[in-house]
């Protein structure tokens, strides 16, 4: 797709080919594929998944704060058992990389893991920041960015005002 968005000067279709490509495994490219896209694309595209790959064990690391509820009557044990939990469960779903799985997956089988000491309320208020995935807007900005910045330096459209100064 970046290879005919490129041709064809086609702004619409870039950005979601990016996107695609993001995504994509490196080893699953074909040479063929990897010769049709060009050395800035692929360029652009290794900066990005590299700062992607960054911010994921970033978050991997940050547990996200925890905010307890009021029925919660032992705080500092809730606090450490959600932070090893975060770590033992988010954390490995995120950095595994036999098992690579995207932020929305990680959370649904986050979400089935044994809660331990952690209170009910407080888990189901931190469950609630943890799917707003936020972590994860810097992500899809990003690539969004990304894209149209692409579409900007690739993408020209030909001005037809200056085709007017040559016809008399």
């Amino acid at each position: 797709l970046i290879s005919l968005a490129l041709k064809y000067n086609l702004k619409e279709i870039l950005p979601h080919a990016f996107k695609r490509l993001i995504s994509a495994r490196i080893n699953d490219i074909s040479d063929e594929e990897f010769c049709a896209v060009g050395s800035i694309v692929w360029n652009t595209m290794f900066k990005v998944k590299e700062r992607l790959d960054v911010h994921c064990r970033i978050i991997a690391c940050e547990a996200p704060p925890m905010v307890h509820a009021g029925t919660c009557t032992k705080q500092k044990l809730c606090e450490d058992d959600w932070k090893q939990l975060w770590w033992n469960g988010m954390g490995r779903f995120l950095l595994d990389r036999r098992n690579p799985q995207p932020y929305k997956d990680a959370v649904e089988r986050f979400e089935k893991l044994d809660i331990r000491q952690i209170n009910l309320d407080c888990w189901k208020a931190v469950l609630y920041i943890v799917k707003a995935h936020s972590a994860f807007d810097h992500e899809r900005k990003l690539i969004t960015c990304t894209a149209d910045d692409l579409v900007k330096y690739l993408i020209v459209e030909p001005n037809f005002e200056d085709f007017g100064c040559l016809v008399h």
